[in-house]
């Protein structure tokens, strides 16, 4: 009996936390979850989560470019969760999650569809079911769902591994551009360790040589990019008062790789239209403000994505000063 009791609470704060976390979630446009839409959502075979993180399934798009929360309970068995954003395919708006829970030693699968606050009312009773049935059918099912929600709600993200340190990935994808020590530039796929490239020197703001250490390759995942177009800070000022033609100068990378501001570190995805960044001009062998114009997140997807550690822990990528992570 007190078995029972325990577990009623626990579906009860998990659904709870479901809501807090949709509610506090960034401003986006959503549409709720209907009764057969939800029902069908649950019926979605994914064959292989490792590798199927972008997928159409009929009037839905499910995308996850995280890794999955691992489990390793005292049993022995492992537990896996895979999240998923559910986006209708009309107008991409977000209408729910789906996790995708695994036993990967039994090959065990279960569906848990997510509901946001617009969904109908049909849907959550549905929900609750599913908690208190995905409880029967495998044990700590509503301990790992209670989890992860609890750790998407504060902002954590998934981890390789519930309660171990979290790991992230900070990169650019294979075609930016680093500033070689000569001035010259070259891909960053294309960089070798030992290789010479510019720095930017704090004390005497100019620029100056660091030898790259390391190199850095990441390929588990499709990695989410943000892109920051920018503009010269004089130009943005000039063009406010007269017509001027303005040159953007664009950069890509995951959205918690830092970038040297005017406040200091900042990340990718931190940037806001006016923030400046440190840019070398090759014509005056100078560094200038340059002004975010906008910032799009999850601009495009790609699924290999490079970091290099320098002596001078910062190098240039697309010109612009980066700092390491």
């Amino acid at each position: 009996m007190r078995k029972l009791f325990v577990m009623k609470k626990l579906v009860l704060a998990i659904g709870l936390v479901c809501s807090a976390m949709w509610a506090n979630a960034q401003e986006a446009a959503k549409i709720g979850i209907k009764n057969l839409e939800y029902d069908a959502l649950k019926k979605i075979v994914i064959k292989n989560p490792d590798k199927d993180t972008y997928l159409k399934e009929g009037a839905f798009v499910l995308d996850n470019g995280n890794p999955p929360y691992i489990f390793k309970f005292s049993d022995g068995k492992e537990r896996r969760i895979y999240l998923y954003k559910v986006l209708e395919t009309t107008e991409m708006k977000e209408v729910a999650a789906l996790m995708v829970f695994t036993t990967p030693k039994d090959g065990k699968k279960i569906n848990l569809v997510v509901p946001n606050p617009l969904a109908e009312k049909e849907v959550w009773g549905k929900y609750i079911d599913d908690l208190k049935e995905g409880e029967k059918t495998i044990s700590g099912f509503s301990s790992c769902v209670a989890f992860v929600l609890a750790k998407e709600y504060t902002g954590g993200g998934a981890a390789k591994e519930a309660g171990s340190e979290d790991k992230y990935e900070y990169c650019f994808p294979a075609t930016a551009l680093v500033t070689m020590a000569d001035g010259s530039q070259k891909a960053i796929d294309a960089v070798k360790v030992g290789d010479k490239v510019m720095a930017y020197n704090a004390t005497t703001h100019s620029p100056e040589t660091t030898l790259v250490e390391k190199i850095e390759v990441h390929d588990k995942k499709r990695y989410p990019l943000v892109k920051a177009l920018l503009v010269n800070a004089q130009e943005q000022v000039t063009a406010a008062v007269q017509s001027v033609a303005q040159q953007f100068v664009s950069l890509e990378a995951t959205a918690n790789h830092p970038v040297l501001t005017s406040t200091g570190k900042t990340n990718m995805g931190d940037l806001k239209a006016g923030s400046l960044v440190l840019l070398y001009d090759q014509e005056t062998k100078s560094y200038q403000n340059y002004q975010v114009f906008a910032v799009k997140k999850d601009f495009s997807y790609v699924t290999k994505v490079y970091n290099l550690q320098t002596d001078k822990d910062n190098y240039l990528v697309n010109s612009i000063v980066v700092l390491e992570k």
